[in-house]
Protein backbone atom coordinates (compact mmCIF):
# COMPACT_ATOMS: atom_id res chain seq x y z
CA UNK A 1 0.00 0.00 0.00
CA UNK A 2 1.16 3.51 -0.78
CA UNK A 3 0.67 6.17 1.44
CA UNK A 4 1.41 9.81 1.58
CA UNK A 5 3.04 11.41 5.08
CA UNK A 6 3.19 14.98 6.19
CA UNK A 7 5.22 16.60 9.04
CA UNK A 8 3.79 19.90 9.79
CA UNK A 9 6.35 21.81 11.36
CA UNK A 10 6.45 25.69 12.60
CA UNK A 11 9.42 26.13 9.60
CA UNK A 12 8.56 23.66 6.96
CA UNK A 13 6.31 21.19 5.89
CA UNK A 14 8.11 17.82 4.50
CA UNK A 15 5.67 15.22 2.37
CA UNK A 16 6.97 11.85 1.46
CA UNK A 17 4.97 9.30 -0.58
CA UNK A 18 5.77 5.56 0.67
CA UNK A 19 5.40 2.05 -0.17
CA UNK A 20 6.49 -0.83 2.23
CA UNK A 21 8.25 1.64 4.42
CA UNK A 22 10.32 2.71 1.54
CA UNK A 23 10.34 6.50 0.71
CA UNK A 24 9.65 6.84 -3.17
CA UNK A 25 9.32 10.32 -3.21
CA UNK A 26 10.16 13.41 -1.06
CA UNK A 27 9.24 17.06 -1.19
CA UNK A 28 9.36 20.00 1.27
CA UNK A 29 8.13 23.50 1.51
CA UNK A 30 8.40 26.07 3.93
CA UNK A 31 5.25 26.96 6.14
CA UNK A 32 2.95 29.72 5.66
CA UNK A 33 3.87 32.63 7.71
CA UNK A 34 0.61 34.66 6.67
CA UNK A 35 -2.48 33.42 6.29
CA UNK A 36 -3.21 31.29 9.23
CA UNK A 37 -4.85 27.66 8.81
CA UNK A 38 -6.35 28.34 5.76
CA UNK A 39 -2.85 28.86 3.78
CA UNK A 40 -1.36 25.72 5.92
CA UNK A 41 -3.83 23.83 4.81
CA UNK A 42 -3.54 24.90 1.09
CA UNK A 43 0.72 24.38 1.73
CA UNK A 44 -0.17 20.40 2.54
CA UNK A 45 -2.53 19.91 0.28
CA UNK A 46 0.12 21.15 -2.39
CA UNK A 47 2.69 19.12 -1.25
CA UNK A 48 0.60 15.89 -1.18
CA UNK A 49 -0.11 16.61 -4.67
CA UNK A 50 3.14 17.19 -5.47
CA UNK A 51 4.70 14.56 -4.00
CA UNK A 52 2.10 11.97 -5.88
CA UNK A 53 1.14 13.35 -8.82
CA UNK A 54 -0.60 10.42 -9.97
CA UNK A 55 -3.20 9.70 -6.64
CA UNK A 56 -1.60 6.42 -6.22
CA UNK A 57 -1.52 6.66 -2.69
CA UNK A 58 -4.22 5.03 -0.22
CA UNK A 59 -4.31 7.72 1.85
CA UNK A 60 -2.47 10.86 3.72
CA UNK A 61 -1.38 10.99 7.13
CA UNK A 62 -0.08 14.39 9.08
CA UNK A 63 1.57 14.67 12.19
CA UNK A 64 1.32 17.70 13.48
CA UNK A 65 2.24 19.66 16.54
CA UNK A 66 0.59 20.05 19.93
CA UNK A 67 -2.27 17.67 21.41
CA UNK A 68 -4.94 15.86 19.19
CA UNK A 69 -7.37 14.67 20.52
CA UNK A 70 -7.40 11.13 19.03
CA UNK A 71 -10.32 10.38 16.26
CA UNK A 72 -11.23 13.89 16.20
CA UNK A 73 -9.04 14.76 13.28
CA UNK A 74 -9.15 18.14 15.05
CA UNK A 75 -5.58 20.06 15.86
CA UNK A 76 -5.91 22.79 18.20
CA UNK A 77 -4.40 26.18 19.06
CA UNK A 78 -0.89 25.46 17.91
CA UNK A 79 1.58 28.15 18.83
CA UNK A 80 4.34 26.74 16.46
CA UNK A 81 1.77 27.71 13.45
CA UNK A 82 1.62 31.53 13.22
CA UNK A 83 -2.17 32.52 13.16
CA UNK A 84 -3.54 29.00 14.58
CA UNK A 85 -5.37 30.41 17.73
CA UNK A 86 -8.28 27.99 16.87
CA UNK A 87 -9.43 24.37 16.62
CA UNK A 88 -9.24 23.25 12.95
CA UNK A 89 -10.88 20.49 11.37
CA UNK A 90 -7.76 19.32 9.80
CA UNK A 91 -8.91 16.03 8.18
CA UNK A 92 -11.90 16.94 7.02
CA UNK A 93 -10.76 19.83 4.92
CA UNK A 94 -7.22 18.25 3.08
CA UNK A 95 -9.34 15.15 2.74
CA UNK A 96 -12.08 17.32 0.76
CA UNK A 97 -9.27 18.92 -0.96
CA UNK A 98 -7.74 15.02 -1.95
CA UNK A 99 -11.18 14.04 -3.47
CA UNK A 100 -12.33 12.48 -0.33
CA UNK A 101 -9.11 10.48 0.18
CA UNK A 102 -8.59 9.16 3.73
CA UNK A 103 -6.77 11.30 6.08
CA UNK A 104 -5.05 10.21 9.65
CA UNK A 105 -4.07 13.08 11.95
CA UNK A 106 -1.85 12.66 15.13
CA UNK A 107 1.05 14.06 17.42
CA UNK A 108 4.56 14.79 15.35
CA UNK A 109 6.63 13.12 18.28
CA UNK A 110 3.80 10.49 18.20
CA UNK A 111 4.24 9.55 14.45
CA UNK A 112 8.14 10.18 14.79
CA UNK A 113 8.04 7.14 17.49
CA UNK A 114 5.81 5.23 15.31
CA UNK A 115 8.61 5.71 12.59
CA UNK A 116 11.27 4.68 15.02
CA UNK A 117 9.40 1.79 16.42
CA UNK A 118 8.76 0.64 13.01
CA UNK A 119 11.51 1.00 10.97
CA UNK A 120 14.74 2.42 13.04
CA UNK A 121 16.01 1.72 16.48
CA UNK A 122 12.58 0.52 18.49
CA UNK A 123 12.19 -2.29 16.12
CA UNK A 124 11.92 -5.78 18.28
CA UNK A 125 10.04 -4.41 21.70
CA UNK A 126 6.23 -3.79 22.40
CA UNK A 127 7.04 -0.89 24.95
CA UNK A 128 8.60 2.10 23.97
CA UNK A 129 9.59 5.36 24.75
CA UNK A 130 10.28 7.79 22.25
CA UNK A 131 12.12 11.38 23.28
CA UNK A 132 12.92 14.24 21.07
CA UNK A 133 14.82 17.37 22.64
CA UNK A 134 14.64 20.11 19.91
CA UNK A 135 12.95 23.38 20.47
CA UNK A 136 11.83 21.91 23.32
CA UNK A 137 10.75 17.98 24.48
CA UNK A 138 8.34 16.05 23.24
CA UNK A 139 7.76 12.14 23.94
CA UNK A 140 5.55 9.34 22.50
CA UNK A 141 4.60 5.80 23.73
CA UNK A 142 4.61 2.30 22.40
CA UNK A 143 2.58 0.25 25.22
CA UNK A 144 2.00 -3.55 24.54
CA UNK A 145 2.19 -2.91 20.62
CA UNK A 146 -0.12 -0.21 20.11
CA UNK A 147 0.86 3.62 20.40
CA UNK A 148 -0.52 4.81 23.19
CA UNK A 149 -2.21 8.61 22.54
CA UNK A 150 -4.65 8.69 25.85
CA UNK A 151 -7.96 9.76 25.80
CA UNK A 152 -7.22 13.65 25.75
CA UNK A 153 -3.51 13.08 23.19
CA UNK A 154 -1.78 13.90 26.29
CA UNK A 155 0.61 10.79 26.43
CA UNK A 156 4.00 10.99 26.38
CA UNK A 157 4.26 14.94 27.24
CA UNK A 158 7.10 14.66 29.04
CA UNK A 159 8.48 18.26 28.67
CA UNK A 160 5.70 18.92 30.99
CA UNK A 161 6.29 16.54 33.59
CA UNK A 162 8.07 18.17 36.74
CA UNK A 163 11.59 17.56 37.93
CA UNK A 164 12.31 20.61 40.31
CA UNK A 165 9.74 20.65 43.02
CA UNK A 166 10.48 23.67 44.89
CA UNK A 167 10.68 25.96 41.42
CA UNK A 168 6.99 26.35 41.10
CA UNK A 169 6.66 30.15 41.65
CA UNK A 170 9.70 31.72 41.94
CA UNK A 171 12.34 29.99 39.22
CA UNK A 172 13.70 32.40 36.70
CA UNK A 173 12.95 30.33 34.03
CA UNK A 174 9.64 28.43 33.81
CA UNK A 175 8.36 26.13 36.69
CA UNK A 176 10.81 22.95 36.99
CA UNK A 177 9.49 21.33 34.16
CA UNK A 178 11.56 18.81 31.61
CA UNK A 179 10.85 21.84 29.12
CA UNK A 180 12.78 24.91 31.49
CA UNK A 181 16.03 22.81 31.49
CA UNK A 182 16.25 20.85 28.40
CA UNK A 183 15.71 22.05 24.47
CA UNK A 184 16.89 25.37 22.57
CA UNK A 185 14.28 27.41 23.50
CA UNK A 186 14.67 26.92 27.36
CA UNK A 187 18.37 26.68 27.39
CA UNK A 188 18.57 30.03 25.30
CA UNK A 189 16.27 31.91 28.33
CA UNK A 190 18.73 30.69 31.40
CA UNK A 191 21.81 32.90 28.85
CA UNK A 192 19.42 35.42 28.60
CA UNK A 193 18.99 35.13 32.23
CA UNK A 194 22.84 34.59 32.96
CA UNK A 195 25.17 37.82 33.71
CA UNK A 196 26.70 39.49 30.19
CA UNK A 197 30.20 38.32 31.16
CA UNK A 198 29.17 34.92 31.43
CA UNK A 199 26.96 34.72 28.71
CA UNK A 200 29.48 36.59 26.52
CA UNK A 201 30.18 33.10 24.24
CA UNK A 202 27.15 32.23 23.80
CA UNK A 203 25.74 35.47 22.67
CA UNK A 204 28.45 36.00 20.50
CA UNK A 205 26.85 32.41 18.57
CA UNK A 206 23.56 33.64 18.34
CA UNK A 207 22.13 34.16 14.45
CA UNK A 208 18.88 36.74 14.23
CA UNK A 209 18.84 36.44 18.03
CA UNK A 210 18.81 32.97 17.85
CA UNK A 211 20.68 30.05 19.65
CA UNK A 212 20.56 27.11 17.09
CA UNK A 213 21.70 23.41 17.97
CA UNK A 214 25.10 23.95 16.46
CA UNK A 215 26.12 26.75 18.85
CA UNK A 216 25.21 24.52 21.78
CA UNK A 217 27.51 21.61 19.84
CA UNK A 218 30.45 25.22 19.49
CA UNK A 219 29.95 25.53 23.23
CA UNK A 220 30.52 22.15 24.21
CA UNK A 221 33.56 21.57 21.41
CA UNK A 222 35.18 25.27 23.27
CA UNK A 223 34.49 24.38 26.44
CA UNK A 224 32.14 27.23 27.58
CA UNK A 225 31.44 27.34 31.68
CA UNK A 226 28.22 28.31 30.70
CA UNK A 227 27.66 26.25 28.10
CA UNK A 228 28.91 23.15 30.17
CA UNK A 229 26.46 23.91 32.95
CA UNK A 230 23.10 24.27 31.48
CA UNK A 231 24.12 21.05 28.65
CA UNK A 232 25.14 19.46 31.46
CA UNK A 233 21.94 20.14 33.75
CA UNK A 234 19.61 19.37 30.29
CA UNK A 235 21.23 15.99 30.15
CA UNK A 236 20.47 15.80 34.08
CA UNK A 237 17.26 17.04 33.92
CA UNK A 238 16.19 14.91 30.89
CA UNK A 239 17.50 11.51 32.64
CA UNK A 240 15.40 12.18 35.48
CA UNK A 241 12.34 12.42 33.50
CA UNK A 242 13.22 9.33 31.58
CA UNK A 243 13.88 7.38 34.26
CA UNK A 244 10.89 8.48 36.27
CA UNK A 245 9.23 7.54 33.23
CA UNK A 246 10.76 3.76 33.08
CA UNK A 247 9.82 3.27 36.60
CA UNK A 248 6.07 4.31 35.61
CA UNK A 249 5.59 2.73 32.66
CA UNK A 250 8.35 -0.26 32.30
CA UNK A 251 9.39 0.82 29.17
CA UNK A 252 12.10 -1.93 27.52
CA UNK A 253 13.67 0.88 25.62
CA UNK A 254 14.42 4.48 24.95
CA UNK A 255 14.71 6.41 21.74
CA UNK A 256 16.60 9.48 22.06
CA UNK A 257 16.50 11.89 18.59
CA UNK A 258 15.35 15.20 17.99
CA UNK A 259 17.59 18.10 16.57
CA UNK A 260 18.96 19.68 19.93
CA UNK A 261 20.33 15.82 20.97
CA UNK A 262 21.25 14.61 17.52
CA UNK A 263 23.33 17.98 16.85
CA UNK A 264 24.95 17.13 20.74
CA UNK A 265 25.79 13.47 19.40
CA UNK A 266 27.13 10.14 21.12
CA UNK A 267 28.41 11.60 24.21
CA UNK A 268 25.04 13.52 25.04
CA UNK A 269 23.12 10.37 24.80
CA UNK A 270 26.05 8.31 26.56
CA UNK A 271 25.33 10.83 29.88
CA UNK A 272 21.60 10.34 29.47
CA UNK A 273 21.98 6.93 29.33
CA UNK A 274 24.61 6.99 32.46
CA UNK A 275 22.16 8.86 34.69
CA UNK A 276 19.11 6.91 33.51
CA UNK A 277 21.00 3.82 34.89
CA UNK A 278 22.52 5.23 38.05
CA UNK A 279 18.80 6.89 38.89
CA UNK A 280 16.86 3.10 37.72
CA UNK A 281 14.71 1.90 40.71
CA UNK A 282 15.53 -1.46 42.02
CA UNK A 283 18.26 -1.54 39.08
CA UNK A 284 16.02 -1.86 36.43
CA UNK A 285 16.41 0.50 33.51
CA UNK A 286 16.24 0.82 29.75
CA UNK A 287 19.17 1.26 27.36
CA UNK A 288 18.77 4.79 25.69
CA UNK A 289 19.57 5.07 22.07
CA UNK A 290 19.76 7.27 19.28
CA UNK A 291 16.97 7.43 16.96
CA UNK A 292 17.65 6.19 12.98
CA UNK A 293 15.89 8.26 10.78
CA UNK A 294 16.49 11.69 11.13
CA UNK A 295 14.42 14.70 9.73
CA UNK A 296 12.48 12.33 7.54
CA UNK A 297 11.16 10.02 10.30
CA UNK A 298 8.53 12.20 11.09
CA UNK A 299 6.98 12.42 7.73
CA UNK A 300 7.36 8.94 7.43
CA UNK A 301 5.51 8.10 10.66
CA UNK A 302 3.15 10.19 9.42
CA UNK A 303 2.47 7.47 6.51
CA UNK A 304 2.37 4.46 8.73
CA UNK A 305 -0.50 5.91 10.31
CA UNK A 306 -2.60 4.73 7.83
CA UNK A 307 -1.47 0.95 8.64
CA UNK A 308 -1.35 1.04 12.38
CA UNK A 309 -4.38 3.00 13.48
Amino acid sequence: MRTVGIDLGGTKIMAVLVENGEVLAKVKRPTPTVGGPDAVIAAMVAVARKVDPAGSAAGVGIGAPGPVVPGSGVLPAAPNLPGWGHDVDVVGRVSAALEGRPVKLDNDVNVGTLAEWKLGAGRGVDDLLGVFAGTGVGAGLVLDGRIRQGPRGLAGEIGHTFVAFDQFHDAPVGRGELEDYTGRRSLQRWVDVASPAESAFMRSLMHKGRLKSKAWAEGVEAEDPLTLRLVGRAASALSAAIASAITLIDVERVVLGGGFAERLGEPFRQRVEAEVAARAFAGQTAPVVAARLGDTGGALGAALLLEHT
